[in-house]
């Protein structure tokens, strides 16, 4: 019943869900904390090393003015060079010193100095940036690194507690989701392997998915039995019709009346195995056959003639001069094509039907009086739940058809006339009143 898979490592669309939302989460706190580190280092370097380095200048020349022989700062992280001629020391010929802090290359490295001129002094200060970046290592990047260790364990652990109490949820989801409703009844409930950790609302969820499921099992066999009955009570009078009208053959000859009753019962049968294939959802059992679609709707005007006829109406055919066979279900395609046209002669009131076989399409137009479109469009699909068709149709009904359609992989609008023509001009059909039934077909 289910597709042997392992409930643990589930990839249903919930479980993807919170793990996307759970590695977006870590990836922005990732993110935030490197550009904060990032701001942190300009502050330092930018701001505060300016400030810091330009107090250092004032207070060298503080000590210059109390003892005009005062020492350079010699410290780990400062140090400087003075000299008094207008000369600067060979390290600095070739660099441009402007008052102020400024980044010159200096001792092989391009360093934050400080430069400064008084009373005949030149004095250049220079800091050890290295030490700065261990200082930023070891009390910045370090501790927020430790943090966010500790920060992504505890997200680990929160979510894998999460996840115990929300994967019941998803395997249920899971489960329900891949059902085979065609031999459910052969297996055993699809959720009774399901454990939800003690998790009351997944269990409550599961137990009315259980039972769920048995009452729509039920149901489904039920219309199995229903569908099967029916299929055999049908088929006993149409088979006993069938041979009573070979008999009658037999006897009184090859009567048209006869051939037409024959015809019939043949199409009745079809219908009968057609529509018990759709309500078992089993159209893949159906026959197909490799010929001309041409065929087809020769036959079907052929069988209409009668009644188009009593309707004082003429059905106008345009075969498609290049056609080729093509694989098709004999048994749809005559229901989908028979229920238009018999639409079109009981309720179109015209005079003249038009069938227009195209490469890859039926047109189907009549010039009666067309129908009324919702929001007074000029086209619309068979399949839009805003059509509202009064008239049902001959036997099985336009509904049928969409469900046929479907199943063919087709897809049927419904055109007024004149705007049809208007679109397609080189139909060479009169410009009336009416409407146009275009068949697409795969």
């Amino acid at each position: 019943m289910l597709k042997s898979k392992n409930n643990e490592a589930s990839t249903h669309p919930l479980t993807e869900m919170f793990n996307r939302h759970y590695w977006l989460q870590i990836g922005l706190i990732a993110l935030s904390i490197i550009i904060g580190i990032a701001c942190s280092a300009w502050v330092i370097k930018g701001s505060l090393l300016k400030t810091a380095l330009e107090q250092e200048m004032e207070h060298y020349w503080m000590r210059v003015d109390r003892n005009p022989n005062a020492d350079l700062p010699d410290t780990k992280n400062l140090y400087g060079y003075r000299w008094e001629t207008q000369t600067p020391p060979p390290a600095f010929k070739n660099q441009v010193l402007q008052q102020g802090v400024h980044r010159i290359f200096v001792d092989g490295k391009e360093r934050m100095t400080v430069y400064g001129e008084r009373k005949g002094q030149h004095v250049l200060l220079v800091f050890g940036e290295s030490n700065v970046n261990k200082i930023v290592w070891m009390f910045g990047l370090a501790p927020l690194m430790f943090s966010l260790i500790v920060l992504y364990s505890f997200l680990w652990w929160s979510n894998r507690r999460a996840r115990r109490y929300f994967s019941p949820i998803t395997r249920l989801a899971n489960a329900l989701e891949h059902i085979d409703w065609a031999h459910q009844n052969k297996e055993a409930s699809p959720f009774l392997g399901i454990n939800t950790n003690g998790n009351m609302e997944a269990e409550y969820l599961k137990q009315a998915l259980e039972k769920y499921h048995q009452v729509l099992s039920e149901f489904i066999n039920r219309e199995r039995e229903f569908t099967g009955d029916v299929s055999h009570e049908l088929r006993t009078p149409l088979t006993i019709l069938k041979g009573n009208v070979q008999l009658c053959q037999a006897r009184y000859g090859n009567d048209k009346s006869l051939n037409r009753i024959s015809n019939t019962i043949e199409d009745m049968q079809l219908l009968v195995d057609t529509l018990l294939a759709i309500a078992r959802n089993t159209t893949n059992t159906l026959t197909t056959e490799q010929m001309l679609l041409s065929s087809i709707i020769q036959d079907l005007v052929n069988d209409l003639e009668p009644v188009s006829q009593t309707k004082g109406m003429e059905i106008k055919v345009q075969y498609d001069p290049h056609e080729f066979p093509r694989l098709i279900h004999p048994s749809m395609t005559k229901m989908v094509l028979s229920n238009i046209l018999r639409n079109a002669l009981n309720y179109s009131q015209g005079t003249d039907i038009h069938i227009i076989q195209r490469k890859n399409s039926i047109v189907i137009a009549d010039n009666g009086i067309g129908i009324t479109m919702p929001n007074d469009s000029k086209v619309q699909e068979l399949s839009s739940s805003q059509l509202q068709l009064t008239a049902k149709g001959h036997g099985i009904g336009l509904q049928l058809v969409q469900k046929l359609c479907t199943q063919l992989g087709w897809r049927v609008e419904l055109f007024d006339r004149q705007y049809y023509l208007t679109t397609h001009p080189h139909l060479q059909l009169d410009n009336t009143t009416g409407l146009i039934v275009v068949v697409y077909l795969n």
